[in-house]
Order: structure tokens, then C-alpha cells, then sequence
């Protein structure tokens, strides 16, 4: 155990350290360096590093801690996920991976990191496995409708947050639906064309629609995966 700094009534733990990562992160700032994160929790990089070997690890512990809140989210639209309805649990698991992506918008690039087969991974799986049998897809069959989901749900998360914090980074503010974009022209009389155009921006101007919508997506995908 380190030794406790002058300026500490406690020593460092592993959660800090993640919780100071992550917070740096949703600043929307570069990647938290080991020099800004002992800055801010105010002991000495080797207290750091006697946790983490390396920022990696540190970028690793903060993309479990947002999946870990997107596990709760998840729990809090559906707190018997072995129990109910194996659909239900599809789509509770999508809407609680993007909330807290979403939260975390400046982290999502890592999200696509190819994920490491640990203990949490594992259990998800479990979870995963249990709601494809219980839907009656089993091997081969339940690999690939686990396929087409995580590919949707991810990519709708990936997209959301990375559209989120590229804005901000850009500090780009959505059209409205009344011009397009940089010309100054009004929005196309064609009703189509229109709502269309009203789409691009739906993530800024509505989100709550937006994730109705994408919630609505994910039903149906869930719903042809059995039929698949």
C-alpha cells in the first residue's frame, strides 16, 4: 500500500482513480494522462501506477464501470431478467447500454475495443444465452441473432454518443427543421424530403424521440430474430 500523502485523510483506491478517469473523460478532453489524474487526486503517479501498469488499464476500468451502469440501467427496466419475457430483456439490455453510453458520450470510441473475456464478460453471456434459449434459438442459430443484435444495438450506441460528443467537441448545434443546413433555404416542401431532414437532427432536437425511435428499431429486430 502506498504511503499516505500530507494532503490525504485516505489512501487511494482503484475506484477513484477510475472515477476521476471517467470523470476527465466526460469533460470531453484528451485521454487522462497518469500526471493529470495524480494532480487531481492529489497524490504521486506511483500511486497510480501501484493499481494500473498502465493508462490502458485505466481506460479498461472505466469502460467496465459504464457497462457496469449499463447493467443497472437495464435492472431498472427489468428486474428479473432470467423470469420475464426473453424480448423484454433484449430491449431492456439496448435501452440501458445506450443511456449510459450516452452519459459517457467522450468514452465510446472504446467501446468498440475488441472486449476482454473476463469475469463480467462472461456473465453477460450467461444472461445472453439464457434469454436466446428461452426465445428457442440455441448454437449456431443463437450466435447469429446475437450477432445481429449486438451489431444494431452497438452501432445505434456508437453512433449516438459519437455523433454527442463530436458536437460538442465542434460546439455544433443541430439545425432546426425550418432550414437546411449552411444555406439558409427553407425546409424542402416535399413532406418526404422534409421528414427526412427533420431526421438528421432528432438525436439534439428530441432525444426523447429519438430513443423511442430506436427503441421502436430494436423491437422489430428482436421480433425477426426468431423468425430468422
Amino acid at each position: 500500500m502506498p504511503r499516505l500523502p500530507d494532503d490525504r485523510d485516505t489512501h487511494l483506491t482503484p475506484e477513484e482513480v477510475v472515477g476521476e478517469a471517467l470523470r476527465q473523460f466526460d469533460q470531453g478532453g484528451a485521454e487522462p494522462s497518469i500526471r493529470s489524474l495524480a494532480g487531481a487526486l492529489q497524490v504521486a503517479p506511483s500511486a497510480i501506477y501501484h493499481y494500473f501498469g498502465s493508462r490502458t488499464a485505466i481506460v479498461d476500468g472505466c469502460v467496465e464501470r459504464v457497462w457496469f451502469e449499463a447493467m443497472q440501467e437495464m435492472l431498472a427496466i427489468e428486474p428479473e431478467p432470467l423470469e420475464a419475457d426473453p424480448a423484454e430483456v433484449l430491449v431492456a439490455s439496448g435501452l440501458g447500454t445506450r443511456r449510459a453510453w450516452l452519459r459517457h458520450a467522450h468514452l465510446s470510441p472504446y467501446l468498440s475495443a475488441s472486449p476482454r473475456m473476463d469475469k463480467f464478460t462472461r456473465q453477460v453471456l450467461l444472461l445472453l444465452g439464457n434469454v436466446f434459449r428461452r426465445m428457442g434459438l440455441e448454437g449456431e442459430r443463437a450466435a447469429v441473432a446475437f450477432h445481429a443484435y449486438s451489431t444494431f444495438m452497438i452501432g445505434s450506441v456508437l453512433f449516438a454518443a459519437g455523433r454527442a460528443a463530436a458536437d460538442e467537441r465542434l460546439g455544433r448545434e443541430a439545425a432546426t427543421a425550418k432550414a437546411t443546413a449552411g444555406d439558409g433555404e427553407s425546409a424542402s416542401a416535399d413532406p418526404t424530403t422534409r421528414a427526412l431532414e427533420e431526421m438528421m437532427d432528432v438525436s439534439v432536437v428530441d432525444p426523447e424521440r429519438d430513443e423511442r425511435l430506436f427503441e421502436s428499431a430494436l423491437r422489430r429486430l428482436v421480433e425477426s430474430l426468431v423468425s430468422a
